[in-house]
């Protein structure tokens, strides 16, 4: 039977197989934990917490406090990203849809793994590379730190600035030229490298002893104007993110969905199509410094 154009919404194990596989170039995915998302603008409550405990005399009035709230509404934004390939590939999935994904699910996973890290620090589109409009750059609105010569230095700078503010610092984005750089210090008295968690592959599992994940979005490599940013430190459960809609696989077989001015049948193609509803919303942007 030959195949269809519908969509085809894939099972939860491929699904979670997709998610899982972007943890490996999403920073977001690796250090903050995804949370269930509606088809909505959720708005989310803010207590503040600012109580404190109040030592009593016997007969003396008991005092209060006020519970300043606030809310933030939810960004959602679709991702999508089409694989063109020659139509004799398409012969050998007839027999199994599933064997489409299997095909082109490690590219196109990590495409869209890339695009929660780039809306989300840098407003940016990751394929064009552009700004887009109407969207907060986490790495503008936290706290803002001057790189130096001394990556050291610069750590501790890091912590420092989030250091008398309410939040715990439980994970730190790198990219991979600041990873590269970490990895080279050495200790002038024994030789011995000051990090030794960074492996060549510069993919360490922490520093310092909070969880820590490098990758090519943190510094935005993909677009147009360069961003200068070489990490990010902060409380990354501050980050609430999910995925809205279940991914769907998408066989196209004719026309031109890409706009690139060529037919797929005419030139012996098919499209593979990835699509995914995103969600997300930083509770404060001041729980992270960017250095």
């Amino acid at each position: 039977m030959a195949l269809e154009t519908s969509k085809v919404v894939l099972p939860t194990s491929v699904a979670t197989y997709i998610k899982d596989n972007a943890k490996d170039t999403s920073t977001i995915a690796a250090l903050s934990p995804s949370t269930p998302q509606l088809f909505t603008n959720a708005d989310n409550l803010i207590f503040d917490g600012a109580s404190e405990a109040e030592v009593v005399e016997e007969g003396a009035v008991k005092s209060s406090y006020d519970q300043p709230m606030s809310s933030l509404v939810g960004k959602r934004f679709k991702v999508q990203t089409t694989t063109r390939v020659t139509n004799e590939l398409q012969w050998a999935d007839e027999d199994n849809q599933l064997q489409i994904i299997k095909a082109i699910q490690s590219d196109q996973a990590k495409a869209l793994g890339r695009a929660l890290d780039y809306v989300v620090y840098h407003a940016v589109n990751p394929k064009p590379g552009t700004v887009m409009a109407g969207y907060s750059k986490l790495v503008d609105d936290a706290v803002q730190i001057a790189a130096t010569d001394d990556p050291v230095a610069d750590i501790d700078a890091l912590t420092d600035a989030l250091a008398l503010g309410e939040y715990d610092i439980d994970g730190i984005a790198m990219s991979k030229l600041w990873a590269a750089e970490l990895r080279k210090l050495r200790v002038p008295a024994t030789g011995m490298r000051m990090y030794p968690e960074i492996p060549i592959s510069l993919k360490p599992g922490n520093i310092d002893g909070i969880a820590a994940a490098t990758s090519g979005t943190v510094d935005g490599r993909k677009a147009k104007e360069a961003t200068n940013v070489l990490a990010i430190i902060g409380q990354f459960d501050l980050i609430k993110w999910g995925i809205v809609r279940d991914i769907t696989a998408e066989i196209i077989l004719y026309g031109d969905p890409d706009q690139t001015g060529v037919d797929l049948k005419a030139h012996n193609q098919v499209a593979y199509r990835t699509e995914m509803v995103y969600a997300y919303t930083v509770m404060d942007p001041k729980g992270f410094a960017v250095l």
